[in-house]
């Protein structure tokens, strides 16, 4: 054997046996390393934690798994881990694997817990308590230059014992630059409970908040798709976009909505465009909102609302309580989403005001929605030119002027109050006028099968037998005087009553003669 097939053999002897005393070593330091990741945690998080296993392999690079991972926030004993990791994966440079730093993670079973804002009465942390206040925590070099998560959930504990927490389920999530002490970037694909859909997100959080996780800086932009139907009662293709900023307990949420095909199914009517553009603050702790504003367009009507979105524990869902005003908006989009008729039975300007209560619940929304207010149509005209005209021939006769054809195309005022409740809408001091004639009215108008049960007085300007021509106009002259009551020249009781399509009218001679 040549002398230098001798040295080759002697190196490569020489190199196994590192290796393998290498490995033992690294072996060996498994538990130090173990050791030195959990301190690093907890000097950055000011958190007790707890890793179960964790493996290290240095050939052909340094590698990292382990799982059980465990972080708890140190006064908060009472309450679930801020973190959980079933089990993780990771490359490191040969520096960093000594000190916490790596280049990529992957976790499988991420578990995230946001507890409650600490109560007042409890002491604040001192310096000193903390794991590092020797300057430990500044030192320390643990990072991750890029985190990747599968089965992720993040859970939001509450402050109110009364509310339930909320919890998404987390798809996809990547945080480049995770250092806890720096803000970091993200790219998260989350699922929304109600209306079920995915919403995709993309910002920055961070620095971590060790004493209060909930003030933690937090800002970004969202899109958010998801299928209305997944709400009992209404239908419609939801999408929206807008960014937040604040910390975890207090967003500001600016943004906008579109659902070209918004429907309550039951109603059986057609679908109108909804488009909305809002400002508002969620509480993160409880998933509560307050809308400070909302610019709502339905149809080609603009509306204003405000209001809040707030969640009761133990009920599923949210109940969404606003107050909506109009002064522009048209009559004819209201009706072309409860009312069957195609085209709408009137079109003409609406202004309102009313109370909107949705509480929460497995009931259709038409059943469990409550509203209150007053409504006003001005220059309202019919869609059929029966209707229109049988209007156009009540002004002719109320005004005393039955034969005057220019009397065409009367304009109807509508002035109202209004309760919706169980799916019955309650109206009361309901006025209809057109010229020549006041209709005062009250009743109910159930929506879902779309029938009327009203009554009232109509007041003319003429007396009976002006209201004729020909041999009738003299032969109920004699009655004028016996339905002349109240200032009005004819004064009547009527009865409105069948579907919202087909009405039907009729007198009642008896209330009319006694003037009830």
């Amino acid at each position: 054997m040549t002398a230098k097939r001798v040295l080759l053999l002697v190196l490569g002897v020489t190199g196994l046996l590192l290796a393998v005393g290498f490995t033992v070593a690294v072996k060996r330091a498994e538990p130090r390393l173990r050791q030195e990741v959990v301190r690093a945690l907890e000097a950055r998080m000011d958190a007790a934690v707890t890793l179960e296993t964790l493996t290290v392999r240095m050939w052909p690079r340094p590698m990292i798994a382990g799982g059980g991972l465990t972080i708890r926030h140190r006064q908060r004993t009472d309450l679930p881990p801020l973190i959980v990791i079933r089990e993780f994966s990771g490359d490191a440079s040969w520096s960093g694997i000594f000190s916490a730093s790596l280049n990529a993670v992957m976790l499988d079973g991420l578990e995230i817990t946001i507890p409650p804002r600490r109560r007042q009465d409890m002491p604040d942390l001192v310096p000193g308590q903390n794991v590092g206040d020797d300057g430990e925590r500044d030192r320390s070099r643990f990072g991750i230059a890029n985190l990747t998560a599968t089965n992720a959930r993040l859970t939001i504990l509450p402050g109110n014992p009364e509310k339930d927490p909320r919890v998404f389920d987390i798809h996809s999530l990547q945080i480049d630059n995770l250092t806890l002490q720096t803000p970091s970037r993200f790219v998260a694909s989350i699922t929304n409970p109600i209306p079920v859909g995915r919403i995709e997100t993309s910002g920055s959080f961070g620095p971590w908040n060790g004493e209060e996780p909930g003030d933690t800086p937090l800002d970004g932009q969202f899109q958010f798709d998801a299928d209305l139907g997944t709400i009992k009662g209404i239908a419609g293709a939801l999408h929206a976009n807008g960014g937040f900023e604040g910390i975890l307990d207090r967003l500001a949420v600016k943004g906008t909505t579109e659902t070209p095909d918004f429907s309550i199914p039951k109603l059986k009517a057609a679908s109108v465009p909804l488009a909305t553009t809002f400002q508002a603050v969620v509480d993160g702790t409880n998933g509560d909102v307050q809308l400070e504003h909302v610019d709502v367009r339905l149809g080609d009507s603009p509306l204003i609302a405000k209001g809040f979105i707030v969640g009761t524990k133990g009920v599923k869902g949210k109940r969404v309580l606003l107050d909506v005003t109009a002064t522009r908006a048209r009559i004819e989009d209201m009706l072309r989403l409860t009312v069957r008729t195609t085209p709408p039975m009137m079109h003409g300007a609406l202004a309102l005001t009313t109370s909107f209560d949705l509480p929460q619940g497995d009931a259709d929304v038409i059943d469990k929605l409550r509203l209150g207010g007053t409504v006003t149509i001005t220059d309202a005209h019919f869609a059929s030119d029966a209707v229109q005209g049988k209007v156009d021939a009540l002004s002719r006769r109320s005004s005393g002027r039955p034969q005057d054809q220019s009397v065409r195309n009367v304009p109807s005022t509508v002035k109202a109050r209004f309760t919706l409740a169980d799916g019955v809408l309650t109206l009361q001091n309901v006025n209809y006028d057109v010229s020549g004639a006041a209709i005062a009215l009250h009743g109910r108008y159930e929506l879902e099968p779309g029938q009327l049960n009203l009554e009232g007085t109509v007041r003319l300007q003429a007396t009976v037998s002006e209201t004729q021509t020909g041999m009738r106009h003299f032969l109920l002259k004699p009655f004028d005087a016996m339905f002349r009551k109240g200032g009005a020249g004819t004064r009547l009781a009527i009865t409105i009553t069948g579907s919202v399509e087909s009405p039907k009218v009729g007198i009642d001679l008896r209330r009319s003669l006694k003037g009830k």
